[in-house]
């Protein structure tokens, strides 16, 4: 049994005769009652009452035809699904982001283009962003890890200096900046180990032969802003990632040298996407 012989007596049975079928499939007439015809011969039935003017499945017949819109419906349905998500009608996408407000303005740009397109994105911190890309558990990730790994592909979203945050109370908050070595006679709020932007802090810590220790350990961006906002020490944040809380003042760190970069990542060597193709077109305004 071949899809081209049951096509062939679909298209028979709905258009209730050859030559109206085999000019619906493009096919001479004979090729079509020959399809038919084996597929009768294969299992030994007859599929249909031939009249001298008219074609009528049997009860088998009816029964098939029965079988078979089921199957080429849902072979239009595959074909209709396959061909929106080609031209970016519909779909989804799957993200991992370290940085909150960057993936929502990366979300946002692409949905005004996209609007049928459904986003799931899931926070985590920047190790945990890298592992679930290479594990292939999400579709791409917005992280400031370094792209030092050969399986990926990624492009620069958004790239800026580290600058430290003090209560906007505190003296310190009139200053027009301060040096790595100031930090040193402060009180420090650090970041988890994995944070890049405590790694960051730290390699510009012993780059200035500096040994600090900090007066609390974070986990987070948000808990670190919450630390500086009540005064509990001084911070260290990407210029990008401030949120604009008012009770934060944010000063530039005039030698610091480090910069952070986030990026829109995959893996290189996953299937072709429109979607991720489309996504990796998106151009930011940061």
């Amino acid at each position: 049994m071949q899809h081209a012989q049951l096509r062939a007596f679909n298209a028979v049975a709905e258009h209730g005769g050859f030559s109206k079928a085999a000019h619906a499939l493009n096919l001479t007439q004979p090729a079509l009652s020959d399809h038919v015809r084996h597929l009768e011969q294969e299992f030994g039935v007859t599929l249909f009452h031939r009249r001298a003017r008219s074609v009528e499945p049997t009860e088998l017949g009816r029964r098939l035809l029965s079988v078979t819109q089921q199957m080429f419906g849902c072979e239009r349905a595959a074909r209709d699904l396959l061909t929106s998500a080609s031209t970016l009608v519909t779909g989804s996408l799957s993200l991992a982001a370290d940085a909150p407000d960057l993936a929502i303005k990366l979300i946002a740009a692409f949905r005004l283009r996209h609007p049928g397109i459904l986003v799931t994105v899931s926070i985590a911190n920047a190790q945990v962003c890298m592992e679930r890309v290479l594990s292939n558990t999400v579709d791409a990730a917005i992280t400031a890890a370094p792209q030092a790994d050969n399986r990926l592909q990624s492009i620069t979203l958004r790239r800026g200096p580290l600058v430290a945050m003090v209560p906007t109370a505190s003296p310190l908050a009139a200053r027009r900046g301060l040096r790595i070595a100031e930090l040193a006679g402060q009180p420090l709020v650090f970041r988890e180990p994995r944070s890049v932007t405590q790694r960051l802090l730290e390699d510009e810590l012993v780059r200035a032969g500096l040994r600090v220790d900090p007066v609390l350990l974070v986990e987070g961006r948000e808990a670190l802003e919450e630390a500086v906002a009540h005064g509990l020490g001084l911070g260290v944040i990407a210029r990008a990632e401030f949120n604009g809380d008012r009770r934060i003042t944010i000063l530039p760190l005039t030698d610091c040298r480090a910069e952070m970069a986030e990026s829109l990542v995959r893996l290189a060597d996953r299937p072709p996407s429109r979607l991720l193709d489309a996504l990796f077109a998106i151009e930011l305004a940061v």
